[in-house]
């Protein structure tokens, strides 16, 4: 990756899309404890919320993963056939696509618990098989490098990437649990590295944003970007020889948090498509995450035309 502008052509989603389970709460019950869930919604979400938020912005997306066909494979199946996504690999037989529960409470903060499924045994022939086109931005997060098949197959994967390939990372809530030596190697080979604060704090030690920024980049791939997201306070970007720029956000008040660094991301990658400078993009991505989160529900990523419309307000 060189150059100010990055232009990938097509997301390919490498891993995990699942059902969602939400449900929401006043608030998380103490151990040992109960609480009732005042609403409850069973929705495709994960790797989903990403590849929808790309296509509405007019990325073509396509789910590189493994689907089950079972219930939730089955509803994971139609989703992605009625929202125009293909599959790139066959369907698994005789075996279920993974579900997690997300528990939502009233400030908008969630916390989930994911019971994986076929999407977590990935092999490295499945991975090979890929048609994979230059220009191609490929996603994976950390999830699946948690998983002892699929991670191990994609720890040599992304290896034999070529330069022409764009590898966009978000090592998600799990980065402490993914293996010392593999994370080093996915990071070594990542262009963008997308993460929020939480996350970036737990990788890299430091409390300050703009030093922690600082800290990973050297970590990334030679011509690598961080882009650390801080929620309502925006996200910070950073770049080998580029000083760490902080993106100021649109102000909002949140309704569901989950699935917002999806749809950053998403609409991140669409904006650079699209021809977009990095800050640019980087400043469109803090608006579309905005919107996404002032309605409930995971695959809450803007069209284009909520997109613009927020964009003319700010």
């Amino acid at each position: 990756m060189s150059g100010a502008r990055i232009r990938p052509r097509r997301l390919v989603l490498v891993g995990s899309v699942l059902v969602d389970v939400l449900m929401y709460i006043e608030r998380l019950p103490e151990k040992g404890g109960d609480t009732l869930a005042y609403k409850t919604s069973l929705t495709t979400g994960a790797g989903f919320n990403t590849l929808l938020g790309a296509q509405r912005l007019g990325l073509a997306a396509v789910y590189a993963g493994h689907v089950g066909d079972g219930p939730m494979g089955n509803q994971i199946s139609a989703d992605l056939f009625a929202a125009g996504i293909p599959l790139l690999l066959p369907r698994i037989q005789g075996e279920d696509s993974g579900f997690d529960v997300a528990l939502v409470e009233r400030d908008a903060e969630r916390t989930f618990i994911t019971s994986p499924g076929v999407e977590s045994r990935l092999r490295l022939e499945d991975l090979r098989s890929i048609p994979v086109c230059d220009g191609d931005a490929i996603y994976i997060s950390g999830y699946e490098l948690c998983y002892p098949v699929s991670g191990a197959a994609l720890e040599q994967w992304v290896q034999e990437l070529g330069s022409h390939i764009l590898l966009t990372f978000d090592p998600g809530p799990l980065v402490t649990e993914i293996p010392a030596q593999r994370l080093a190697t996915i990071l070594a080979r990542t262009d963008i590295l997308s993460l929020n604060a939480r996350e970036a704090r737990l990788l890299a030690g430091e409390h300050n944003l703009e030093h922690l920024v600082l800290e990973i980049v050297p970590r990334l791939a030679p011509a690598g970007r961080v882009v650390a997201r801080d929620g309502e306070r925006g996200c910070w970007i950073g770049g080998v020889g580029r000083a760490v720029q902080h993106i100021v956000p649109r102000p909002t008040q949140p309704v569901d948090t989950t699935g917002a660094g999806d749809a950053h991301v998403a609409a991140l990658l669409a904006r650079l498509a699209a021809g977009d400078d990095f800050s640019t993009a980087a400043r469109i991505a803090n608006v579309a995450a905005s919107l996404s989160i002032e309605r409930p529900g995971p695959a809450t990523s803007p069209t284009v035309q909520e997109l613009q419309a927020a964009l003319s307000e700010v």
